[in-house]
């Protein structure tokens, strides 16, 4: 999954380099801004602590709090350096009992580097308290920079924008959710199992994003061009149709490309998909409940 996503990114890049990097960026910093360096020390020395008082597992305190020392001496921001100031040595210190009880398996050693953890956890505690809001410069610096994003903001949408934005889509999922949740909770719908099919939607920009495929479903474009397969018709015949009523296609003006479109139709019978839905049905009941869950649907 890891080398999927990698390629998929790859190849947005290559389209769209700026969202892509904007979005990097942007997905590093929030991560930074979710675990500042007081509460992440706050949480590994709860694991040292923990691993300590249950004897066992060892081994796992140097492999778990190693990643973080080395963060600990690559401060970025503001805060990141005023913690390093005032706990980097006391940190350093407690480090250097750890390594030394490894080397000496003296739990003497052990104990010390664990007093001195739990010191430095109550003067985290005393010295940075509760957070209710943060200052973006202290502690991104660099999204704080930041101005006129291709990257999509949620809620900066334009709801009278001609052309579809997958934001919408994206907040019609999260109302979906809100939905069944609320039919998941009331015991007569719960019964039913009644529930709104939801699917994956990432808005990247305004006219760009990523929509997952619901499983085990074919697209339009698959029955249509299945069933054209059959009566040996090209899939694009009404693009064909179009340009043969105007062969000067790309200088036209939109309401002549509206004459063209209309021409096409009125030369296909536009029921390529009733017909799949029928051909490909095994009997007319199964045919009737495609046909009612269809109609139901988003489409």
């Amino acid at each position: 999954r890891s080398q999927a996503a990698k390629d998929v990114l790859a190849k947005l890049h290559d389209v769209y380099p700026e969202l892509v990097e904007e979005t990097e960026v942007v997905s590093r910093e929030l991560i930074r801004i979710t675990f500042l360096f007081p509460e992440l020390w706050i949480n590994a020395i709860i694991y040292v602590n923990g691993v300590y008082e249950s004897k066992d597992g060892y081994n796992d305190i140097i492999r778990t709090i190693t990643p973080i020392y080395k963060l600990l001496f690559k401060p970025e921001t503001l805060r990141e350096y005023h913690f390093v100031q005032k706990f980097g040595k006391a940190l350093t210190k407690a480090y250097d009992m750890l390594t030394q009880y490894f080397t000496s398996k003296n739990d003497q050693k052990l104990k010390l580097a664990i007093d001195q953890y739990r010191y430095i956890y109550h003067c985290i505690r005393e010295q940075y308290p509760r957070l209710s809001e943060l200052n973006l410069m202290d502690t991104s610096p660099i999204l704080a920079a930041y101005s006129d994003m291709a990257l999509v903001v949620p809620g900066t949408y334009n709801p009278d924008r001609e052309l579809d934005d997958l934001r919408q889509d994206e907040r019609a999922m999260q109302l979906f959710g809100l939905i069944n949740s609320l039919l998941m909770k009331d015991d007569e719908t719960a019964k039913r199992f009644l529930a709104i099919e939801q699917f994956p939607v990432v808005p990247l920009s305004s006219n760009s994003g990523l929509i997952g495929f619901y499983p085990d479903c074919e697209s339009f474009h698959s029955h249509v061009n299945n069933i054209r397969k059959v009566s040996n018709q090209p899939i694009n015949l009404e693009q064909r149709l179009a340009c043969q009523f105007s062969p000067n296609w790309d200088t036209l003006t939109v309401i002549q490309k509206v004459e063209s479109f209309e021409y096409a139709l009125s030369n296909t019978p536009g029921n390529d998909l009733q017909r799949a839905m029928w051909y490909t049905a095994p009997n007319a009941e199964v045919w009737l409940e495609r046909r009612t869950n269809y109609t139901r649907s988003l489409a």
